[in-house]
């Protein structure tokens, strides 16, 4: 009986040191779980939005056997409601996550900023009008004004235009939602120097990341090597501000050396894709890739 006792006392200890350990390891930080610990994003960006209403069953079903959980679905206002509640509520029960996709390199200019807010307004909008389930459950943004003719001419006065509709974007969102934040970055924005706000100066893929939820970097490059190194210092910043990086690769033939895996094809871009995953695992901020574009990626060759 002493001996059984005993036995019990022990147990006892032990499980109080390892419940005391757990709550003070979450306190300090020791115990870290990364983004590659959950469930791996497998993202695409989808910009014909009529694949959802002629082509539904098709869509879901690439979309299923490729993996995707999260999906950037372009929005057009002049397809009705249901077609849009249909295919979430399908893509949801096949565990799809689908957020509203926007954007264009313009939407920074203060005359066509008012397209930022009726994009957000009609999601809200929608969103409030549909069942759960049926809902999108986050807004990306697909601003590029480096593309414009004003970023060669006064390019300070375009990163600020840049980073006001960014924070407005943020700013408007969670005033009444707690929709996903996310946008697309090219991988060279660690190379531009900017106020961070507080006195100081940080680099604009910082600046960006810590304002979003989720960021997706647009390292459009035909190898593992050459990704890893482009996103590199974004991970670091990343890791540092606890946010989640997607890591998205191009499909589409865009006429620039070694920038698509249109040439490659699928079973290239699926090697490649596996060394990033598996060079990248360990690192927290590190959440998976994404491939552009749908439409593309269903033509790509073996």
């Amino acid at each position: 009986m002493k001996c059984s006792l005993s036995r019990l006392a022990i147990k006892a200890v032990v499980l109080s040191l390892a419940v005391t350990f757990i709550f003070f390891s979450s306190l300090t930080g020791f115990v870290s779980k990364s983004y590659a610990e959950d469930q791996q994003i497998v993202a695409t960006w989808l910009w014909n939005t009529y694949s959802i209403w002629k082509e539904k069953d098709k869509t879901l079903d690439f979309l299923g056997r490729n993996g995707i959980n999260l999906l950037y679905l372009q929005i057009d206002v002049d397809i009705p409601s249901d077609v849009y509640s249909t295919f979430i509520r399908e893509a949801e029960s096949r565990g799809i996550k689908v957020h509203a996709l926007g954007g264009a390199p313009e939407w920074v200019l203060p005359e066509q900023q008012g397209k930022l807010y009726q994009f957000i307004d009609w999601v809200n909008t929608y969103n409030n009008s549909v069942l759960p389930s049926e809902r999108f459950n986050g807004i990306h943004l697909d601003v590029e004004p480096y593309v414009l003719p004003q970023w060669r001419s006064d390019p300070d006065k375009m990163l600020g235009l840049w980073m006001d509709t960014i924070s407005g974007f943020v700013q408007q969102v969670k005033a009444d939602t707690h929709l996903t934040t996310g946008v697309d970055l090219p991988v060279w924005l660690d190379r531009l120097n900017v106020p961070d706000g507080y006195g100081g100066r940080t680099t604009l893929s910082d600046w960006m990341i810590r304002r979003l939820d989720q960021i997706s970097l647009m390292a459009y490059i035909d190898n593992a090597e050459d990704i890893i190194k482009s996103v590199s210092n974004e991970l670091v910043e990343a890791e540092k501000a606890s946010k989640p990086v997607i890591i998205g690769v191009e499909t589409l033939n865009n006429n620039e050396e070694h920038s698509s895996f249109y040439a490659k094809g699928r079973s290239q871009m699926q090697r490649e894709l596996n060394t990033v995953i598996r060079t990248l695992s360990s690192n927290s901020s590190f959440a998976g890739y994404a491939i552009h574009e749908y439409e593309s990626w269903t033509s790509l060759k073996d």
